[in-house]
This record gives C-alpha cells, sequence and structure tokens, in this order.
C-alpha cells in the first residue's frame, strides 16, 4: 500500500478495501465507520494518536496478496442480520439484568453509574428501533434493488432517504457509547467493583466493539451500494428503446 495514498485516503475506504487493518484501528480507537470519509491522518488526530504509530502498525501487518471481493448485498443484509443484529440483541438480553441491579446497589455512592443506567437505556432503544427498520425496510429495499430485471425500487422517492436515516442513527449510537466508555473508565468505577459491575463493563465493550464493525459494514460497503444500484436501475429505466438494442 502507498504510504501517500495512505494518508489521502479516506480511512472509510481503507478498512473496506483491507479488513486486516480493523484490529489496528479499534486498538488505537480510530473512527472507521461513523466518520469513514476522514482521511487516516484525520483520524488520528481526531482520536489524539500518533500518525506514525499507526502507519508503524500498518506496515508490520502482512498485507494480502489479494483483495476477495464483497459479498453481494442480499448477502450482507442476511449476514448482519444473523450476525450483528443477533449478537446486540444477546448483549442486550444480559445488560437488562446488569445495568439496573448496578444502578440501585452502587448509584448512591457511584453517581456515574445511575448517568450509565440513562445512557445504555436510551442506546437499547436507539439500536432495537433501528434494526427493526433495517430489517423491515431498507434491507428488502435493498434486496430489491439487487434483484435482476426488476426495475421498482419501493416508494417514489430516493433510498438515500432511510439510508440518511440510518447514518443519522448510527451518529447518536456512537455519542451513546463514547458517553459509556467515559463513564466506565476504571477512574470512575468503584473501587474493587463487583462481578456484576464487571461483566457489565466487559459486555458493553464487546457491543460497541461489535458495532463499529455492523456501522462500518453498512456505513461503507452496504449503503454506497445501494445508493448506486439505484442509480444503474434508474438509467436502465430512462434508456430509449434505441439505445438499449444490441445489433
Amino acid at each position: 500500500m502507498n504510504a501517500h495514498a495512505d494518508l489521502c485516503t479516506p480511512i472509510g475506504e481503507l478498512a473496506r478495501a483491507d479488513a486486516t487493518l480493523l484490529p489496528i484501528f479499534e486498538r488505537f480507537g480510530l473512527d472507521y465507520c461513523c466518520r469513514g470519509r476522514d482521511t487516516l491522518a484525520e483520524a488520528c488526530l481526531r482520536a489524539g494518536v500518533d500518525l506514525a504509530q499507526v502507519l508503524g502498525a500498518i506496515a508490520e501487518e502482512p498485507r494480502p496478496e489479494h483483495v476477495p471481493p464483497h459479498d453481494s448485498m442480499t448477502v450482507l443484509c442476511d449476514q448482519i442480520e444473523a450476525t450483528h443484529h443477533a449478537f446486540a440483541r444477546q448483549c442486550f438480553d444480559r445488560l437488562d439484568h446488569l445495568i439496573p441491579k448496578i444502578a440501585e446497589v452502587h448509584g448512591p455512592s457511584s453517581p456515574g453509574l445511575t448517568e450509565l443506567s440513562l445512557v445504555y437505556a436510551d442506546l437499547r432503544e436507539e439500536m432495537l428501533d433501528h434494526m427493526v427498520r433495517e430489517e423491515r425496510v431498507l434491507f428488502p429495499w435493498l434486496r430489491r434493488l439487487e434483484a435482476p430485471h426488476r426495475l421498482e425500487s419501493g416508494p417514489p422517492w430516493s433510498v438515500r432517504r432511510p439510508i440518511d436515516c440510518m447514518i443519522h442513527d448510527h451518529d447518536r449510537v456512537a455519542a451513546a457509547f463514547a458517553r459509556i466508555r467515559a463513564l466506565t473508565s476504571p477512574e470512575r468505577l468503584p473501587v474493587n467493583a463487583c462481578l456484576s459491575i464487571t461483566a457489565a463493563v466487559s459486555t458493553l465493550r464487546e457491543l460497541e466493539r461489535d458495532t463499529h464493525l455492523h456501522i462500518h459494514k453498512e456505513n461503507n460497503i452496504l449503503f454506497p451500494a445501494g445508493v448506486a444500484a439505484e442509480k444503474a436501475k434508474a438509467a436502465i429505466r430512462t434508456r430509449t428503446p434505441a439505445q438499449g438494442a444490441t445489433p
């Protein structure tokens, strides 16, 4: 990979082109999903990390000889539902028991845990509603756009409308996770935290890491493919018979 191109290329494109970079971006706290349009240098500046260190870590990582093609939109929608949506719901099932418990027991002496319960409740509601809207509206729409010989794409407005709504939701989710990280930093937690707090924080961290990958697959891969597919179908619909005829 060309170093100059790396610095000028949006970090989301780097992540899309080479999945081996994702653990590096996670390790340095670089936002490759919600702020995928930032360059690598901008992402490092925003995260407060040394660009040279990140480039060094990238240089040490073995590069794949061939970049496999991305899955179709249909396959990607199915995979997101079966893995990321399912995992998020499993995490919420665990956290629904843990978060209220630690807020009640430890909230009076650690007010941050009381706030954590409120932020978590908003995050949970946001993500569950978001996933339902994807499963019932956007993903079926994207599957139709990909279906061969099918020109109708859905409602009489662009697929960009629901995609823009989903991206806005992603930004809200990212802000909630940032607040949760601050509220559950070691200095904010009770000394000798109980097993319930430890389990809750561990689950929240797992959910955040998985959500980064979830959002990356949508913002940087699935959604651009949907916009491109809609443009391609619009071009077919507007093509004249003469233009579409073959010799």
